[in-house]
């Protein structure tokens, strides 16, 4: 009986597999086109709408083109954009070190055993306190007296202030 049972549910599944929906295959796409000619690239940043000059009957009579639109720039005549200069570093001195969104908690927590702790923690919650680490990269946003406002670099847009006494500045 149990045999009989199990060979109908072997027999079901064999179906079932030879109804299964066929794997389309993946049709090849077609190759990109060529890149324009160097001609054509070098006047597109020089401004130019074209290096061809004007179509016949276009501008000019009989569809004569000038000397100069004709030619190729020269490679001196092409602006390249300066690379821009990296940004100088900033790290914390030590892992752990608190940077907040608003400079108000950290100017708190300077005037030392005056502050109640609860107050202190309040503000530094209210504030936006992160701890952070050395590997952190940042970049120098603004200076007010003993605090800097740097932003990340090497994560999620983050900006925080910190004592100046807290961070390395670049070389």
């Amino acid at each position: 009986m149990m045999r009989i049972r199990h060979a109908g549910l072997a027999a079901a599944l064999l179906v079932l597999g030879a109804c299964a929906a066929e794997v389309p295959e993946e049709e090849e796409l077609p190759l990109p086109p060529p890149p324009p000619p160097a001609r054509l690239q070098a006047a597109r940043h020089a401004g130019q709408p074209s290096a061809r000059g004007p179509a016949e009957g276009e501008g000019t009579p009989n569809g004569a083109a000038s000397a100069a639109e004709t030619e190729a720039p020269s490679p001196g005549a092409v602006a390249q954009a300066a690379p821009l200069p990296a940004p100088r570093v900033w790290h914390v001195l030590r892992d752990g070190t608190t940077g907040c969104a608003e400079a108000a908690p950290l100017r708190l927590a300077r005037q030392g055993g005056e502050v109640v702790p609860r107050l202190l923690a309040e503000a530094r919650a209210a504030g936006g306190c992160r701890t952070t680490f050395r590997i952190n990269e940042w970049v120098l946003e603004a200076a007010e007296g003993d605090l800097v406002r740097l932003r990340l670099l090497n994560g999620q847009a983050l900006t925080l202030w910190f004592v100046r006494s807290d961070v390395v500045a670049p070389p």
